[in-house]
């Protein structure tokens, strides 16, 4: 199905998108109920699902099936460094959210356990980047040559449009017991790295190298919060919460 590939055109879509991901929660919901599972757990696996399936099938309809614009296919060029700043973005905003006494995802995350958490930021990062990196960012890829920003700090339509739109998407935590602080400084880590990631498509046209970043900005996030409290540890001379 031939479209127009505009900006409001791409992110129409992709609210669609998002919107059936809604969709799966509550069939998630249901599922959990049933059988007497953790309801987050069984929300975010269905969404995460919805999501990729939904951003396959659009890539499908609205690409003519070539999957090679969508980022399916080897890396072209070197994208390590994203990777690595991606690691240091994620310590760091862990940090300045324990710094100014929030509590990040704890709330979200409550109830499941380290493997099952694992599993969900795993598949759930390949999930996301299918959908930002490879359905919005490959469906605006003829927008490439456009670019927006300021003297040496200028990035394409493409890439921003993509980045804006995975740090809006994390809106919805307002609405997962997040707090204010940690709210503010995730949607700044998610804008970030998305511009991360879809730098690292835009440059080797793959898909791969995203979902790597992305899952870097996450584990930096775990290597920061084990940062932090070994540094309490330090200070204070035992484990925090013992006496």
């Amino acid at each position: 199905m031939n479209l127009r590939r505009s900006v409001p055109m791409g992110v129409l879509l992709s609210v669609l998108i998002f919107a059936g991901t809604f969709g799966a929660k509550g069939l998630g919901t249901l599922v959990a109920r049933h059988f007497g599972t953790n309801t987050h757990l069984a929300r975010s696996i269905a969404a995460y699902t919805a999501m990729g399936l939904l951003s396959i099938a659009f890539m499908a309809c609205f690409g003519q099936s070539q999957w090679r614009a969508f980022g399916f296919q080897k890396p072209k060029a070197p994208w390590l460094k994203f990777a690595a700043y991606g690691l240091l973005l994620g310590a760091a905003t862990t940090l300045v959210v324990r710094l100014g006494h929030g509590r990040g995802m704890e709330n979200a995350m409550k109830g499941i356990g380290p493997i099952q958490m694992i599993l969900l930021i795993t598949g759930g990062s390949a999930m996301e980047e299918i959908f930002m990196r490879g359905w919005l960012q490959g469906f605006l890829d003829p927008l490439r040559e456009h670019r927006v920003g300021f003297k040496q700090m200028r990035c394409s339509v493409p890439v921003l449009t993509a980045a804006l739109a995975f740090g809006a998407m994390h809106l919805t935590l307002a609405f997962a017991g997040v707090d204010l602080w940690s709210l503010f400084c995730l949607l700044g880590f998610t804008t970030t790295v998305g511009l991360l990631a879809g730098l690292a498509r835009e440059r080797t046209s793959s898909l791969g190298p995203p979902i790597v970043v992305h899952l870097a900005g996450n584990l930096g996030g775990i290597l920061g919060a084990a940062c932090f409290f070994v540094i309490q540890v330090l200070c204070a001379g035992h484990i925090p919460g013992q006496s």
